[in-house]
């Protein structure tokens, strides 16, 4: 694997030619088809995977077996790190939403690498950090919001993280499944859909084909009344 496609990954941008020769030394290319599990809760884990193109999901199933979506990771980031680090069993299945390309570095490697780059270790434990805050902001949604409020968070949260300023006051982000929504800030799709809509009626979003316009007025909205 060529060194010069790990430059585009932030977690390995501080490294030297090198460095980042022994890096595609070890690493390998995995490709899976929509849908495709990526590995499941419980199994041992023993990979680390950085997403070159595409999306996953990252769930888990309720008691009343229904499927809870932790988090949506798409090109640039990593998972798989939990089990490498704490040698436990994953935590969660991730499935590709779509057709999905990673580079894969087995767990001796990867350990190396973090043993002798400080700068991408420092890198791991900063996500690891985030990941968590989000998610004790997450645990917080769930006890103490409606609906609206969590579905106000979710888009808050997607527009942050994955959003394009437009000059005509709106952010446009990916349009995820109303589904993939319910299942994210625990309700119902038929909820979702009725929310939605009356933000629409609202025109404070718009949604065409795979893109949803946040209209960025309702997002300073949405900030004021979380």
């Amino acid at each position: 694997m060529q060194a010069s496609l790990f430059r585009k990954f932030d977690l390995f941008a501080e490294l030297d030619d090198r460095e980042l020769a022994s890096v595609a030394a070890v690493a390998k290319t995995r490709r899976y088809n929509k849908d495709d599990v990526v590995f499941h809760a419980d199994e041992s884990g023993d990979v680390f995977c950085l997403i070159r193109e595409g999306q996953v999901k990252v769930t888990m199933i309720s008691p009343e077996g229904k499927e809870i979506i932790l988090r949506m990771f798409g090109p640039g980031e990593f998972f798989g790190e939990m089990s490498l680090l704490d040698d436990e069993p994953r935590s969660a299945t991730v499935v590709a939403t779509e057709p999905l390309d990673v580079v894969t570095i087995w767990r001796s490697d990867f350990l190396t690498i973090l043993q002798e780059n400080f700068s991408i270790a420092r890198k791991v434990l900063a996500e690891l950090s985030r990941r968590l805050r989000k998610m004790s902001n997450r645990i917080e949604s769930l006890a103490t919001m409606d609906v609206y409020g969590r579905l106000a968070r979710f888009f808050l949260d997607l527009a942050k993280e994955s959003g394009i300023s437009l000059d005509n006051g709106y952010v446009s982000v990916t349009r995820p499944t109303h589904q993939a929504i319910a299942n994210t800030i625990g309700t119902s799709r038929e909820t979702v859909s009725r929310l939605i809509h009356d933000l629409m009626r609202q025109d404070l979003l718009l949604s065409e084909g795979k893109t949803i316009y946040l209209r960025k007025s309702a997002l300073d909205q949405f900030r004021a009344e979380l």
